[in-house]
């Protein structure tokens, strides 16, 4: 049967700041341009076979507290009589306020880049409805689905972070789920990159890699998949800091590996953890 997962073609995001940290004068950016989205009100009903949708509010401080928003919603459902077989769904925020028209621009992009992947999402799905209607053991589970909720997750001075998660249900086992987190200067519109943010406390990327490789390790070891290569641990670490897997909160900075990126599906969301304070002390050299 066709399978497609649009969970493994997307990128998308959660963003964060590091507390008392400047903006870098030479930091990367990445513009956005795309036009906004019109929002429809029809919600899942309870046979969806999605998660549940939770958009939060920033903790919002100096600069950020300029910019309030609502949750918006868009979802479609294509269905054969009375079976319907593909729901899509997208939940994000609508900014208002100084700099809206930045975030809502960089939000915008996340909504377009998902909503490209819903005709061939549709066309999977048809397919194996059709092809499941001939199949002597039954028909599968249905609809099959695709959501993208982004949520406003942390703030601080001029920094916010957004988080993007990507669900996806083509009938197999179980669904899959994803994340990519961004940290986006709202005074521009633009995202950080990860060497910008910690450039301030003195650390490379590679003291950070290392030091987060051996944490993993140390406190996921038996969740990890085997492997012979010594170095592929931490070559997914390095992997996660240039991939949005990384956002900075009120603790410190956050890495995390996607279910199957490092483990088994069962274990989730890997993460790690580094405080400000082993951060500022060089990652306690």
């Amino acid at each position: 049967m066709k399978k497609r997962s649009v969970i493994a073609a997307l990128g998308v995001l959660a963003v964060l700041a590091l507390a008392g940290c400047g903006t870098p004068k030479d930091k990367q950016k990445e513009e956005v341009t795309k036009a906004p989205v019109e929002s429809a009100t029809e919600v899942p009903d309870d046979t969806t076979p999605t998660k549940a949708v939770e958009i939060t509010a920033p903790v919002q401080d100096e600069t950020t507290q300029e910019i309030s928003f609502t949750g918006k919603e868009e979802t479609e459902e294509f269905q054969d009589g009375d079976a319907v077989y593909f729901r899509s769904a997208m939940y994000y925020p609508v900014f208002e306020g100084k700099y809206a028209e930045n975030m809502n621009r960089f939000v915008t992009s996340l909504v377009e880049e998902f909503r490209e992947t819903l005709p061939e999402a549709k066309e999977s799905a048809q397919f194996d409805y059709e092809e499941s209607k001939m199949n002597e053991y039954g028909v599968q589970m249905f609809p099959e689905a695709e959501e993208l909720t982004v949520s406003c997750v942390w703030s601080k001075e001029q920094i916010m972070v957004l988080k993007a998660e990507y669900y996806s249900n083509t009938g197999g086992a179980h669904p899959n789920v994803f994340y990519k987190t961004y940290v986006v200067d709202v005074t521009d519109g633009y995202k950080e990159t990860f060497e910008s943010m910690i450039r301030p406390y003195g650390v490379t990327t590679d003291e950070v890699v290392s030091f987060a490789t051996a944490r993993i390790q140390a406190e996921h070891g038996e969740e990890l998949f085997p492997t012979d290569d010594e170095n592929q641990l931490e070559n997914w670490v390095y992997l996660f800091t240039q991939m949005e897997q990384w956002y900075f909160n009120e603790n410190g900075l956050v890495l995390f590996a996607n279910p199957y990126d490092i483990a088994a599906y069962a274990y989730g969301m890997i993460e790690c953890e580094i405080s400000y304070e082993e951060l500022e002390q060089g990652l306690k050299k």
